[in-house]
């Protein structure tokens, strides 16, 4: 049976209590409140109440918590404009980020900063710039060039499907699906895919794309794509996107079964 916003709550505090996490409630944003390393962190539970709506999964809830302490951990000492990249984020959190462009009506870019061994990914906040010492415009235009340098280190791997390249990439960004965001995409994969392109990112870190003169395609990626933003950690959409000179716009949506 799908949890309720109260299950949900319930099963998370239980985890904290099990691991001996002291946490409270913030009496603003209604979040709960953990110190972690020394670490202030507001938590959001959004996220897990959407990965346990078809059940109360123990594990996923596991490694919830595995992410709140990881992310606790790091902090933001280690800030570093060489971190700070653009994600794609689902725009459904109770509170969204400081730093957001809407990219459909499923998903936000977002500002972020990637700790340098990669193990946690935080929204970057203006307290964030202020201790990098940039503008908003700075770590907007740094954001961008590091997704290009990602983009650059990359593969581009391909399958021939029924005459149809579906491509994806090996990378070690952890969440590659942002690589649709990166501007320099047509120049690394247009003499091998084709340009334009369109790509589902059910996660964040689950890319497919193709040539946008095989339109027809997405038919074929419809149920791996369902099936992964349903099972999916950090899940994305469903969406199909169409990226283009233009930029990256959704042009449809695959439904997700009841």
């Amino acid at each position: 049976m799908p949890t309720s916003p109260a299950d949900t709550r319930r099963l998370f505090e239980q985890e904290l209590q099990r691991r001996g996490i002291e946490f409270g409630i913030d009496p603003e944003s209604g979040r709960h409140s953990l110190s972690i390393a020394g670490t202030d962190i507001l938590v959001s539970l959004s996220n897990l109440e959407r990965s346990l709506e078809d059940g109360d999964d123990v594990d996923r809830v596991a490694r919830f918590v595995d992410t709140v302490v990881e992310t606790g951990s790091h902090g933001t000492d280690d800030l570093s404009a060489e971190q700070l990249y653009w994600a794609m984020e689902p725009n459904d959190y109770e509170e969204p980020a400081e730093f957001r462009v809407p990219l459909s009506d499923r998903v936000d870019r977002v500002l972020v900063h990637q700790s340098p061994d990669g193990g946690a990914i935080h929204w970057v906040s203006h307290d964030m710039l202020e201790q990098l010492g940039l503008s908003e415009a700075q770590a907007q235009d740094k954001a961008f060039d590091n997704l290009a340098s990602s983009l650059r280190n990359a593969t581009v791997e391909w399958s021939d499907v029924d005459g149809v390249r579906l491509a994806y990439l090996s990378t070690s960004l952890p969440f590659k699906a942002s690589l649709l965001l990166a501007p320099n995409l047509r120049e690394v994969v247009q003499h091998t895919i084709g340009w334009p392109v369109l790509a589902v990112a059910p996660d964040r870190d689950f890319l497919y794309f193709w040539a946008a003169e095989h339109a027809d395609f997405a038919g074929r990626v419809g149920a791996v794509t369902v099936h992964e933003f349903q099972e999916a950690a950090y899940p994305l959409s469903t969406e199909v996107f169409e990226i283009s000179e233009e930029g990256c716009r959704a042009i449809g949506e695959f439904p997700i079964p009841n």
